[in-house]
This record gives C-alpha cells, structure tokens and sequence, in this order.
C-alpha cells in the first residue's frame, strides 16, 4: 500500500517543477511520518524510450520505506465548467490515494466538467485542480486550497498571481478562470468565462 503520491509532467523527456514536487513530497512525508524520508521522490527513476512529441504522466506512489511509479501518455482533459458544491468537513491537505470524499462531490458535477469546491463559505479547489481567476489586470488564487499544487506554488514564487481569500460572492467580481495544476500548466491563451461556473 503506497497511501501518498505525487502527479508528475514529463515534457521533452525532462521533469517539470522538479523541485517543487520534492518540497511537498518532504513536507507531506514528514507530516504523515512523523520523521524525514531516508530517500529522494525521483530515486530509482528512469525516463527512457520516450517520444519528445508527447507529453506524459509520471505517478509516483509512496510509502515510508519505497516507492513505485508509472509513466503513461497524458492527454489535455481540463475542464470548462464548474458546478459550486459544499462541504464544510472536507480535508485533502496531503495528496493521499484514498479520494472518496472528493470522488463524492465530484459526482454531483450533473451536466458540468468538474466540480468547484466551498469550505465554510470559502472557494477552495476544483476536484484535480486548483483555480486562479483574473478580473483582466490582476490573477487571483484562492488562500484556502485542499491541496497546495505544486504549480500554484511556483506561480506565487514567480509573483504570477496572488492569493486571497475567496468567497462565492466575490466570483462575480472576475472575467474568468482557468484550473491549474501539475499536468495543465498555466496558459494565457485558455481564460475560461466566470458564467461557465454556477450553482447547477
């Protein structure tokens, strides 16, 4: 049993955000643990035979004392719409295999891509990703994500976008809105309409 994991883009047959992946993998590591891992996420793994065309996924899942990976083809699947649901109990701080609960929300997308996320009253997360929204000048991501992505990270740490706290009445006060995270990078040219997110 591998109980955490981390989702990895391969491009031109190089790691993407190496280090940030290294970073929550310690931290998630440590915090599950209670002791610092006696080895690197990207120990043991070897990119071979991979076609620079196409871009892949790296999914690596570890344990206290290993890991095991997999790489597969990975094909653009972001979602274009977003159905608001709740749920105030909702905890996704580290990226666990166990995904029920949001499996659950993301059940009740109806005729929606995906499904957006409120905690007490705060947007959080999209089901696979985080969100940034744009008002046309500034990029805003919520403070209060389940999961902090690792592309989220090195935006902030690129001063890209900033954070803030989020409520679902302050959707209306932006353009658009385009999900994140390892696998869809950020994208100028995919801003999506604020009106394709609503209540269903």
């Amino acid at each position: 049993m591998y109980p955490l994991f981390e989702s990895v883009c391969i491009e031109n047959s190089q790691i993407k955000n190496e280090e940030y992946h290294e970073a929550r993998f310690n931290k998630s590591y440590i915090q599950q643990y209670k002791t610092h891992p006696t080895y690197t996420l990207f120990d043991g793994i070897h990119l071979t035979n991979l076609d620079n065309n196409f871009k892949y996924k790296l999914r690596i899942g570890y344990k206290q004392h290993g890991t095991r990976y997999s790489i597969s083809l990975y094909e653009n699947s972001i979602p274009k719409s977003l159905k608001l649901v709740n749920d105030d109990t909702i905890s996704y701080s580290l990226k666990r295999n166990n995904r029920k609960k949001l499996n659950q929300l993301f059940n009740q997308k109806g005729n929606f891509d995906d499904v957006l996320i409120l905690k007490n009253g705060l947007i959080t997360d999209a089901s696979y990703s985080n969100i940034l929204f744009t008002d046309g000048k500034l990029i805003t991501t919520p403070s209060t994500p389940l999961l902090q992505g690792t592309c989220r990270a090195r935006l902030l740490e690129e001063n890209k976008i900033t954070e803030a706290h989020i409520l679902e009445s302050d959707i209306q006060n932006f353009k658009s809105f385009q999900l994140v995270n390892a696998l869809n990078d950020f994208d100028d040219t995919r801003w999506v309409p604020i009106s394709n997110i609503q209540k269903g």
